[in-house]
């Protein structure tokens, strides 16, 4: 029953999403309330407790239990190629946000753009996401590889997302500096730890306490959990943004919407060019395009929705990054799968 479930909301997860944005826009509400849940408990006044904060811990200890640690010991393997993957990981990214922040302000009026180019640079900033590895695995990539790149990835991510989100601050107006000044301050510290860390450890120990035949048996009800998590918390962001831009010209839309491509498109790119340079074989290549052009928005959103509440096109950014990621992935394993079928024929 669990397996069942788990694949067909996997195989349909586009239209799961796409029906969350739905309801999001006709009935808010409810994601506003559910967004207003919160608890502090004594000791920990400035690290509250929420629905959001609790769907992101659900998130991250679902990816790290199901997450076969000894399948990383191929990147000994290719050492180099996992060093240029995990370079890309930002640099790509953090080249889009550099090129859109001299072109967006000169095409549309700065005012407008408050908090866009904020949102793309949180994006950039994130680790990467855990769904790429459901990708690889589906493409018959090669799995280790990207399982790699999610975990080192994450680990590194408190090192190098705030000193990234500082330098592409420097970048922008004194008012987006501003706030990536504040989502610095929110990502270290007593947050990361209790919100990042702690799951992520949990997952692992979990892991190690069930041993991995357990964790195999029961792993479809962790993957229902986690893309329940992350389709709930993108309603409840999104219940926040949409009623806020419809008053956004059509010009402002398209603009955002060409950002999430390309902050997408440039990581297939560095993947693409990274395998051709190396001369990789299909599955490793397969690991590094999904990797690489996939980030981790359920923490952006997150982060988002504490500091950026103000700032709807911040949070619209995040969430159409999150859709065109999931519709990228789906353009390029169908191409994949044309290709492969292409060369069985022949």
């Amino acid at each position: 029953m669990g397996d069942r479930l788990a694949r067909f909301l996997r195989r349909y997860f586009l239209w799961w999403l796409l029906a969350c944005y739905g309801l999001a826009a006709v009935w808010p509400k409810p994601g506003l309330v559910m967004r207003r849940w919160e608890w502090s408990p004594t000791g920990f006044d400035q690290v509250p407790f929420s629905l959001p904060l609790l769907l992101l811990a659900v998130m991250l200890f679902s990816a790290a239990i199901l997450t076969d640690v000894s399948q990383v010991r191929i990147i000994s393997r290719h050492p180099l190629v996992l060093a240029a993957a995990l370079a890309a990981v930002w640099l790509g990214p953090a080249l889009v946000v550099l090129v859109a922040g001299a072109i967006v302000p000169l095409a549309v009026d700065g005012a407008a753009t408050a908090g866009l180019l904020v949102g793309l640079a949180l994006v950039a900033a994130m680790p990467v996401a855990n769904s790429s590895v459901a990708w690889t695995q589906s493409a018959n990539g090669n799995l280790g590889l990207g399982i790699a790149l999610v975990v080192l990835s994450i680990l590194l991510s408190p090192w190098i997302t705030p000193s990234l989100l500082t330098l592409l601050g420097m970048s922008l107006s004194e008012g987006e500096r501003a706030y990536c000044e504040a989502l610095v301050n929110q990502f270290s510290g007593v947050f990361f730890i209790i919100w990042v860390i702690l799951p992520t450890a949990a997952g692992f120990f979990c892991r190690y306490l069930l041993t991995p035949g357990r964790v195999a048996a029961a792993g479809c009800w962790f993957t229902l959990a986690s893309t329940a998590a992350l389709l709930l918390l993108n309603y409840i962001n999104s219940a926040l943004a949409f009623p806020e831009i419809r008053q956004s010209t059509t010009v402002l839309l398209l603009a955002t919407a060409i950002l999430a491509i390309l902050l997408s498109v440039v990581g297939l790119c560095f993947g693409w060019l990274i395998a051709w340079l190396v001369r990789l074989k299909p599955e490793t290549r397969t690991a590094l395009v999904f990797g690489l052009s996939m980030k981790h928005t359920g923490l952006a959103l997150i982060l988002a929705g504490a500091v950026l509440s103000r700032e709807p096109l911040a949070i619209l950014m995040i969430v159409l990054a999150t859709l065109v990621q999931h519709l990228m992935a789906a353009l390029v394993h169908w191409f994949m799968q044309r290709g492969a079928s292409a060369v069985k024929e022949v």
